[in-house]
């Protein structure tokens, strides 16, 4: 019997751990109404709470036997909160692994749009070693303007004449330009492999700012921020770009001069990917010499590491400086245009009630844990007095505070002037600043619970973040994160198809689809949207060029079309299509030649895959 005892009572830490999971598992069910999860070779689902409560029950009554020789089931429930700390780094890779996981499992997979197809068409450009795109079409006919329109979507016209270049910053495109090494597929994973890296970069920016257990939190927070898991599954920029200045900060953070240097090299391909967040450098600088955290470098000092952080950032930024060079004629021109056509003071107050709004749809589980721990530390302040001088849980939450404001001001001088984009998705421009907002949510999490009796502050917290990431999931999954993939498969279906069926001498008419088209086909796309002349006349032109012209239109499209260019006959679309693509939104071919001959068209029909 005591031999028997002693086996069960080594149980107790298995039965806690059994009984927890199944308790956090039941609370995701009930948020989110279940899971599953098919990997293929692992299947499991989670759909009805009975089960996991019943397992929770019965789990916490053996625990509670295991226990009462041992100090009881508190005693036992108190092992949680440092266990979480002694495995915070094991748990930290997880959820890197799962944020990856996600953006793999859930990624589009499309060179879709204009952002998704600009970057995946510029990584094939740059991995042929090129920059700019001959289209001579441009040079042949007299219209006005007619390098514009023959430059799809993320693409516009060179220094000469005929010539197209990427409109887009050459940072994430090199990174997918590297990647294609491994094959076509390549590109649209190395968003998902930031996305990993972002999340790691908050834990460790929490553990050295507070503490391991904060830097967890912070981590969870970011995998399942709703905003983050929309753009994990795209291949845009916004998430290398925060995974870019997380892992600059966090090298910045550790103050040694190889650390800066490399913390330069980071801030260098972030500012190569997106060179309008300038003013985060800046703030860098200041980290990187001590500032909040220690008393400031001597002078030699810090020019010492000042000069190591431009060092690091030199390679990067001469190679985005050559590449604007030979793109737009100038090392200092933008893809996007003059400054004035994106940026006005009038648009400051509006976006200061966009972006709450955004952040209110997008982000409220983070906002009420950072109200709810502000409170509780606020009312467990009043019932105690630390000594003066005492390092408390407030005076650990100064350094990640002064970080997260300071480059929330830096990020929102970028973005508020920035135009007015009224889709709640646009809140992606502040994603580089999540990680560190997250450390100080953790931060105020991690000392609001300590502040709880020994054993409810590691099964409290386990609970409060379940509570939270489950309805971030949920709210990911309404906001069609997860929908993407089905959604934008029209791109990549299209594109394919015209691939196989069109003939070389064909020419796309296309506004909405004209960047995968000409990624998925290199064939010549027109946009109507910048044509200056006539579809008639523009199909007349190409026709005697010995050229096929084509008609790609969205449904939503046509009627823009028509209105663009109301004395048209052939905007009409009056005729059978040879190809009717997709569900959500369906995509239609036409050959303005089968218009006299209707009857011959047999129409290709089918959905997107």
């Amino acid at each position: 019997m005591p031999g028997s005892f002693r086996f069960f009572s080594s149980l107790g830490p298995l039965l806690i751990a059994i009984g927890t999971c199944s308790v956090l598992v039941c609370i995701v069910i009930l948020i989110t109404g279940g899971f599953v999860i098919d990997t293929g070779f692992l299947y499991l689902s989670a759909l009805r709470w009975q089960r996991p409560f019943v397992f929770a029950g019965a789990a916490w009554i053996l625990a509670a036997l295991a226990y009462r020789q041992r100090g009881g089931l508190a005693e036992g429930v108190a092992s949680l909160e440092p266990w979480l700390g002694q495995h915070s780094t094991a748990l930290a890779v997880v959820i890197s692994a799962a944020a990856a996981g996600a953006g793999i499992a859930f990624g589009t997979y499309a060179a879709s749009g204009a952002d998704a197809a600009g970057y995946v068409s510029q990584s094939e450009l740059l991995a042929s070693a090129r920059v700019v795109l001959d289209e001579p079409l441009a040079r042949l006919v007299e219209w006005p303007d007619a390098t514009w329109a023959f430059s799809p979507l993320g693409y516009r016209p060179g220094t000469t004449a005929g010539t197209i270049v990427p409109a887009y910053p050459p940072g994430l495109p090199v990174f997918m330009a590297v990647s294609r090494a491994f094959g076509e597929w390549a590109p649209f994973v190395v968003v998902p492999l930031f996305g990993a890296l972002a999340v790691f970069c908050s834990y460790a920016i929490g553990a050295r700012l507070h503490s391991r257990t904060a830097g967890i939190v912070a981590a969870i927070l970011l995998a399942t921020s709703p905003v983050f898991l929309f753009q994990v599954v795209q291949p845009m920029s916004d998430v290398p770009a925060t995974a870019l200045w997380a892992l600059a900060l966090m090298l910045a953070l550790r103050a040694s001069s190889n650390a800066v240097l490399a913390s330069g090299f980071a801030a260098g391909c972030a500012l190569a990917t997106r060179p309008n967040l300038l003013p985060l450098a800046l703030v860098l600088a200041a980290i990187s010499v001590g500032w909040p955290q220690r008393v400031i470098s001597s002078p030699r000092h810090a020019f010492h590491l000042l000069r190591s952080l431009a060092l690091g950032a030199m390679p990067p930024l001469l190679g985005l400086l050559l590449l604007q060079s030979h793109a737009y004629g100038n090392p200092l021109a933008s893809g996007y245009g003059n400054f004035s056509d994106y940026f006005s003071l009038a648009t400051v107050g509006t976006n200061i009630g966009d972006y709450a709004r955004k952040l209110i749809r997008g982000e409220a589980p983070v906002i009420c844990l950072a109200l709810l721990s502000s409170v509780a530390l606020a009312v467990a302040r009043l019932r105690t007095h630390a000594p003066a001088g005492a390092i408390t849980s407030s005076t650990l939450l100064v350094p990640a505070i002064r970080i997260a404001a300071i480059v929330a001001a830096a990020l929102l001088v970028c973005y508020l002037p920035y135009g007015v984009y009224p889709d709640w998705s646009y809140l992606r421009f502040l994603l580089p600043a999540f990680p560190v907002a997250f450390v100080v949510v953790g931060s105020l999490v991690t000392s609001s619970c300590s502040t709880l009796p020994r054993p409810a502050r590691g099964l409290t917290l386990l609970v409060a973040m379940t509570m939270a990431c489950s309805v971030n999931v949920e709210v990911a999954r309404n906001e069609q994160a997860f929908n993407l993939r089905r959604y934008e498969a029209r791109y990549r279906t299209v594109g394919r198809y015209l691939d196989a069926v069109l003939p070389r001498s064909a020419v796309v008419l296309s506004a909405q689809e004209s960047a995968s088209v000409h990624y998925y086909t290199h064939l010549p796309v027109l946009r109507w949207e910048f044509l200056r002349v006539s579809p008639d006349e523009a199909v007349a032109t190409l026709t005697s060029l010995r050229r096929t012209p084509v008609l790609l239109v969205e449904d939503w499209e046509a009627a823009d079309l028509r209105a663009r260019f109301p004395a048209s006959t052939l905007v009409a679309l009056d005729w059978p299509a040879r190809a009717d693509v997709g569900s959500d939104t369906r995509v239609r071919l036409y050959y303005p030649g089968d218009r006299d001959r209707p009857s011959a068209v047999v129409t290709d029909r089918f959905g997107q895959y």
